[in-house]
């Protein structure tokens, strides 16, 4: 896409083991992360969302929580020499993508994810933020997306960036 197109833990338990009680693992080609327990999974060829309902359709969609990956080929190789050189792209896109959606590029970011140095873009639309997390590697582009209301915090946003593994 980007080359090509576009918790607190309980006294007495630990953070990880409240974390995986609240949550499932949901599983792709080539990847895996954890989204919150009772979400709705659906795939697609190249794409697995969890979505907070379960009977969601049109325009529900589109005001609907959900945490996505999907996956899309590189045209070139990407090398971690290549970070800064592919922010200003990401850039422009995710300013071209706040546009479209009515909304504005709100925040970016450096985060981890994998143990890859990715780029993190938040989108804000009226009542909503899309968090979008690029994780390059070799010919493949990971496009974490995260859908939270505004006024939440960034739980399960986070959740699934930091339990994205490739595989």
């Amino acid at each position: 896409m980007i080359l090509a197109a576009l918790g607190l833990p309980a006294c007495g338990g630990s953070t990880a083991a409240k974390s995986q009680s609240h949550s499932q693992t949901v599983a792709g080609t080539g990847f895996i992360f954890r989204a919150p327990a009772g979400w709705k999974v659906e795939r697609a060829k190249d794409r697995v969302t969890a979505i907070q309902g379960t009977d969601l359709q049109g325009a529900d969609l589109q005001a609907a929580e959900l945490v996505q990956v999907a996956t899309f080929p590189l045209q070139k190789t990407y090398d971690a020499k290549l970070f800064g050189r592919v922010a200003t792209e990401l850039r422009s896109r995710m300013q071209d993508i706040a546009h479209q959606t009515g909304g504005k590029l709100s925040g970016q970011r450096t985060v981890t994810a994998d143990g890859a140095r990715s780029h993190a873009y938040d989108v804000t639309a009226g009542a909503l933020v899309d968090e979008y997390t690029f994780v390059l590697s070799g010919k493949r582009e990971y496009l974490l997306l995260c859908r939270r209301k505004s006024s939440d915090g960034s739980g399960f946003c986070t959740q699934l960036v930091t339990s994205f593994v490739r595989r």
